[in-house]
């Protein structure tokens, strides 16, 4: 065995039943996913997409949400010299390749199916004329794919470290339905993204320590496809860069430990160089776009980071994991069973695959915690530590595992996957831009005057992070008692007395068409707005569900290799 991190063979019912997984939640994801951008930040990224599609550069326009990003100068830096009149998004550039395909897939339909997209143009979105309803789509659906993706790599992963076939087909499902998950696929942030790619780059570890427990040398697409996934992990949240080093030294650490064991001859430079190159070419280029923009390699867009939490990290971490708005705790309470084997790996030897996860929290965590958007802004749940979620949840398997001659603890064990369906149920069935909005409307009123705090913009993050901290404005609680209003057909007049619990008697109402009843979800706006039939999709959910149900089936019979 590797010393430094135990990896075993997956065979075909394992991945049967991790094909199972992502057929599965890629049915549920695609039900239930908003399609265009949840939010304004994602309609950057979307831009981006669209102007490398149609200008083959990076810089916004030519479309009516660009020319208006621009003339509000949101999210949006101007270039360098000799690019002074260009504007560039300031966020990661590898979303914007990413969506490529997709776009150009949109762009397919947009030409199959040209009514609807002539219904799109005739309205408007915040103001503002819309376009490329089909693209919008399309890209929208990579975040439902990546994150069913990612959970069936979840299933693998559990598989090479050991644990049951079929505890890890329940762990790859209740990755995707009991945590925060499921409302992050359905949005367009590029957080899914991410996650996938690093996620992705730790799946080719393990099979490259798998290789070595077998005394062969890792196969060179594994090697590679490691330093891709990092590289398109970087390019997409720069933040991540230390968890990039951390899986590149657990992987230099494997390739040594392994040649070590086996008593080889020389060192392993020519695998290292393999996982490394693809990175180092990802580092090359994002240096190159950032000058090229910016007129500064080292200029992503952002400019200086504020940096709200140093001195307070304890107090960030604390809010990261227990916030009642955003709280990882609340957002993913299967989080709580990982310590049973994090006990286990620790009898048992296995302290350099707990010094690793350890090394990617610090990694992850310790920087978000240190900003001032710890909150992941307009989003449900805390997103920036979504990268880290399907590293814990491989804890999840092991210990159903160790409490299944424990029908208590078994008992309890299910009641707190039950909570995380709790908790990301409503933040798909209410859209977070309507509870923000509505949240915001409420915490204004409870909260006039903000003692010590003069700017406007001041005041208005002190009444978002409100929206996180106080127990009756925040997610997915409030949600909930949205969701219970709509279904008693109330309509869209909310009360902040019921809703949130305010003494007082105001109805409040959200203040866009798009937050109002189920409009979020593609497929009703779809319906509703562009008169366009569902059939399609609902065959596709049909059968990605059917499909995924047999594999299941046939993965988990005890008789399956």
């Amino acid at each position: 065995m590797s010393p430094f991190i135990r990896s075993q063979a997956v065979t075909r019912g394992d991945r049967f039943v991790a094909l199972s997984v992502f057929m599965v939640l890629l049915a549920a994801f695609t039900a239930t996913f908003s399609g265009l951008p949840d939010n304004p930040d994602a309609e950057v990224e979307f831009q981006t997409t669209s102007a490398l599609a149609r200008n083959h550069t990076f810089a916004l326009g030519g479309t009516p949400e660009a020319e208006a990003i621009v003339g509000y100068n949101f999210n949006i830096r101007a270039g360098g010299p000799g690019r002074e009149d260009q504007h560039f998004s300031w966020f990661g550039v590898g979303q914007a390749l990413m969506g490529l395909p997709f776009y150009y897939g949109g762009a397919g339909l947009s030409q199959l199916l040209p009514e609807y997209e002539k219904r799109h143009r005739e309205t408007t979105a915040y103001g503002f004329p819309r376009s490329e309803y089909f693209e919008h789509l399309l890209v929208g659906w990579r975040n439902p794919l990546l994150s069913a993706l990612t959970a069936a790599m979840v299933v693998l992963a559990s598989r090479h470290m050991g644990t049951k076939r079929r505890y890890s087909w329940i762990v790859g499902l209740t990755y995707g339905l009991c945590t925060f998950a499921w409302p992050q696929a359905r949005s367009n942030l590029s957080g899914v993204q991410a996650t996938c790619f690093l996620f992705g780059a730790f799946l080719m570890l393990l099979q490259a320590a798998e290789s070595i427990d077998r005394y062969q040398r890792p196969r060179v697409v594994s090697l590679l496809c490691f330093g891709t996934a990092l590289g398109m992990a970087f390019l997409t949240r720069v933040i991540l860069a230390p968890a990039v080093c951390v899986l590149v030294v657990s992987l230099i650490a494997v390739l040594f430990s392994g040649w070590k064991r086996t008593h080889r001859t020389g060192l392993p430079l020519r695998e290292v160089a393999l996982a490394i190159a693809p990175l180092l070419v990802f580092a090359g280029y994002f240096l190159w776009i950032n000058n090229a923009r910016f007129g500064n390699p080292l200029q992503t867009g952002y400019g200086a980071a504020k940096a709200y939490f140093i001195g307070h990290v304890g107090q960030g971490l604390f809010y990261l994991l227990a916030a009642p708005g955003a709280g990882l705790l609340w957002m993913a309470p299967g989080i709580l069973l990982c310590p049973l084997w994090f006990r286990r790996k620790f009898e048992r030897g296995s302290k350099r695959t707990l010094t690793m996860l350890a090394a990617l929290f610090i990694a992850i965590a310790i920087p978000i915690a240190m900003l001032p958007g710890w909150h992941g802004a307009h989003t449900y749940g805390p997103r920036y530590l979504l990268p880290l979620l399907p590293f814990l949840w491989l804890g999840v398997g092991p210990a159903l595992e160790s409490l299944n001659e424990q029908p208590k603890m078994r008992f309890v064990a299910k009641l707190v996957l039950l909570l995380g369906l709790f908790t990301s149920l409503p933040g798909v069935l209410v859209d977070y831009a309507t509870h923000n909005d509505l949240a915001l409307q409420a915490v204004r009123l409870a909260y006039p005057d903000i003692e010590g705090i003069e700017r406007e913009e001041d005041r208005q993050e002190a009444w978002f992070v409100r929206t996180k901290l106080d127990w009756r404005f925040a997610a997915p609680w409030a949600h909930w008692r949205i969701l219970r209003h709509r279904i008693a057909g109330l309509g869209e007049d909310y009360s902040v007395r019921e809703i949130f619990f305010l003494d007082r008697d105001e109805i409040i109402q959200p203040v866009y068409e798009r937050e109002k009843g189920f409009l979020h979800l593609a497929w009703v706006d779809f319906h509703k707005r562009l008169g366009g039939s569902v059939q399609a999709a609902v065959a596709l959910c049909v059968l990605l569900l059917g499909s995924g149900l047999v594999l299941a089936l046939r993965g988990l019979d005890p008789d399956m290799a």
